[in-house]
């Protein structure tokens, strides 16, 4: 690595250690942590184990929990959740004493629960936490009555003391979540940038940069802004031109690694300084937003200082002797810098200059239809769907691992059927990941808990190191599943030990290796076997949904800059369904190296496929910002090349004649970003567009290109 890498790895590493923590949730999560382990310090003072289920059924409820959600409403769904698994484990505490009963009755619950998931993330947590919760309850040893009662009443009051204690007596202000929130997407904001200097300079690839990632901070942002009308001083006008901005970098990512997949330009080092001191403004006005400054506060001289050294990198790079070629790459680079840097100098300015009209509060919320649970539940089983083949896996799966424990006789057998449970996903290939990602953090997490319980031999002490534990599952929960795994496996064995201490931490760390090992086994067998979901049956359906919604944002970037201009909140929408669409595809290109009936060459082909998609789409995207600022001739240009590309993608023949490599207009430097990204938008869509025709000649959309 270079000298200028390791100074910016320095200085990253700096960054992260003076702003990093404020993007992520410690607080809430240290909250968390604190009330679920709180019942099992009781469980350790009181020496009554039974409090240990309690601690699960606070952990279980501090997970489910929806913040952005109204008090009421989370009380609501904090009360039903606590009801519903009393009774579950109560029914399958008593049914465990014939074992076909406990079976069955899990079977069928799973079956339910994993119905749920058609009306949301949220409510199919909450579901399959019941489901758990059910399951766990059946494969625990045979109890005698009031064993079942008191399991249930020990679950129903973890849930009420967490309810009670996120609600009622320990809340952050909206207006916090907010700034919080707005905080972390601009941080991220200024991350993409540090990693697109590091592009530039040539000691990174310029794949994998986070650009969805981003998105997803975005989205985030806006509802939690939307929510608190009080935040908008401070926050509405990040929310405002929070689009604006990623089309900003959409634009740059794609002049910096637009020519080969992962290769950025010759010029490239240039720009870099001038990137990195772009990405320092943005931690300006990030930690101006989390100390509750309003977008308009005056920044002192530090804002306008990191300006001009933007401004002074820019001119620097433009007045290096250059290939004609390299100085319009640099010119257009410039044009987009020098206007992310008006938004992050003048934010309130620059609301109003994209295109004509804002998108209504709200406008990004999905939209979720009136039906009852009851009628989506039936509608998703006749037609036989994705959700509804998943539950008859996650039923078969919880059968079988409960039917194991019980006719085996395994020592801690819950874990099997706790492994079982969460390693059953929608698809096959989901399925593989997560069960190898669940076992390695397993190991991981069990050494980690022998170790405390080896050196915390008092069970207070024991119960009381269950706090940090819970409080880096929480902080991790956003961050990995590994890391997520590795906190939260200590924790449960940790909690599970108060419970029902029994042998040695490292016979116990044994025994929940060896579960986890053969609850993956289990869940990737009914995988394979009950109904299995190939993702290469899903290639040519959403190779056609990326290229219809990239047709689709093209053809509103052309009305935004032909007469017919478009409202702005129109074009983003269009902007932002075909970048998930496109995600969609490379999500599906990376699931499908995971099945056997893969095939590398096809998978190359589709990998090159998402990466044009995207470069088409980061061309178009600066165009939403810079064409109401071009002169008509060249607005009329941006039209027709959006027009001409939605034809290359549709297979179909377009007549479009190049700016020439001499042409130069003074005094226009956005004209120069046309002048480098038309040739290579032409060149995206034509490769996109052979694609799109080889699929629709094939005459089966069912199997796509699952046969290799």
């Amino acid at each position: 690595m270079s000298v200028t890498g390791g100074m910016a790895s320095r200085e990253a590493l700096m960054r992260v250690l003076r702003q990093g923590r404020h993007h992520l949730p410690v607080s809430e999560a240290l909250r968390s942590g604190l009330i679920c382990a709180a019942p099992a310090v009781l469980a350790a003072v009181l020496s009554e184990p039974l409090l240990c289920w309690a601690a699960i059924a606070a952990f279980w409820t501090c997970l489910s929990d929806e913040a952005a959600q109204t008090p009421h409403l989370r009380v609501r769904y904090g009360l039903a959740f606590g009801v519903l698994g009393g009774l579950v484990s109560a029914c399958a505490i008593a049914a465990a004493r014939v074992p076909w009963a406990a079976v069955a009755l899990t079977g069928g619950v799973a079956y339910v629960g994993a119905l749920i998931r058609t009306r949301g993330a949220g409510p199919g947590l909450r579901a399959l936490l019941l489901v758990t919760a059910c399951a766990v309850s059946a494969s625990f040893p045979v109890r005698p009555w009031p064993a079942p009662m008191e399991y249930a009443a020990c679950f129903f009051g973890g849930s009420v003391w967490a309810v009670v204690c996120m609600v009622g007596l320990w809340q952050y202000s909206d207006a916090h979540r907010a700034r919080r929130a707005t905080f972390a997407y601009l941080y991220a904001v200024s991350s993409f940038l540090r990693r697109l200097g590091d592009v530039a300079d040539q000691y990174a690839s310029g794949e994998s940069l986070g650009r969805s990632g981003l998105r997803s901070r975005l989205d985030v942002m806006k509802h939690v802004v939307d929510s608190v009308p009080s935040s908008r001083d401070t926050c509405g006008v990040w929310r405002a031109n929070g689009e604006r901005i990623v089309a900003l970098l959409a634009g740059l990512e794609t002049l910096l690694t637009g020519n080969t997949p992962g290769k950025a330009r010759a010029a490239g080092p240039l720009l870099a300084p001038t990137l990195r001191h772009l990405a320092e403004l943005f931690d300006l006005r990030a930690d101006a937003v989390r100390r509750g400054l309003p977008a308009s506060a005056a920044m002192g001289g530090t804002l306008g200082g990191l300006v001009g050294q933007v401004r002074r990198g820019l001119r620097r790079a433009a007045a290096e002797p250059l290939a004609q070629d390299d100085s319009a790459w640099v010119r257009a680079c410039a044009a987009l810098v020098l206007s992310l840097v008006r938004v992050t100098s003048r934010p309130g300015a620059t609301v109003r200059d994209s295109v004509t009209g804002l998108q209504p509060a709200g406008g990004d919320a999905p939209v979720i239809d009136g039906k009852g649970l009851a009628a989506s539940v039936v509608e998703e089983i006749r037609a036989g769907g994705s959700i509804a083949r998943y539950a008859c896996r996650l039923s078969v799966a919880a059968m079988v691992a409960v039917a194991t424990v019980h006719f085996t006789s395994i020592e801690q057998g819950y874990w099997l059927v706790l492994t079982a449970l969460f390693v059953v996903q929608p698809t096959v290939s989901q399925t593989v990941k997560v069960s190898a990602l669940r076992v390695a953090g397993t190991v991981l997490g069990a050494v980690a808990a022998s170790l405390v319980a080896l050196i915390f031999r008092n069970p207070v002490l024991e119960a009381l190191s269950i706090i940090p534990l819970a409080t880096g599952t929480f902080v991790a929960r956003g961050l990995s599943y590994v890391s997520y795994i590795l906190f939260l496996t200590p924790h449960f064995i940790l909690v599970a030990h108060l419970g029902m201490p029994a042998g040695s931490p490292w016979m116990l760390a044994a025994l929940r290796i060896g579960n986890s090992v053969a609850g993956a086994i289990v869940a990737v067998l009914i995988s394979l076997i009950a109904w299995p979901e190939w993702e290469a049956r899903k290639l040519a359906p959403l190779t056609s949904a990326a290229i219809d919604a990239v047709c689709a944002y093209l053809d509103a970037v052309r009305n935004a800059a032909s007469e017919e201009r478009a409202v702005a909140w129109q074009v983003e929408v269009a902007r932002r369904n075909a970048c998930v669409s496109i995600d969609r595809l490379d999500a599906l290109a990376s699931a499908m190296r995971r099945e056997l009936i893969w095939s590398r060459r096809r998978g190359k082909r589709v990998s090159e496929l998402v990466w044009h998609l995207r470069r088409l789409v980061g061309i178009a995207a600066p165009f939403e910002c810079i064409a109401a600022t071009l002169p008509e001739q060249e607005r009329r240009r941006i039209a027709l090349l959006a027009s001409s590309c939605m034809r290359w993608l549709r297979g179909s023949r377009a007549m479009y004649r190049f700016l020439e490599p001499t042409a130069r207009v003074p005094g226009t430097p956005l004209h120069h970003f046309l002048q480098v990204s038309e040739r290579r938008a032409a060149e995206s869509a034509k490769f996109a567009g052979a694609m799109y025709s080889e699929l629709a000649q094939s005459g089966s959309r069912r199997n796509g290109f699952a046969a290799g």
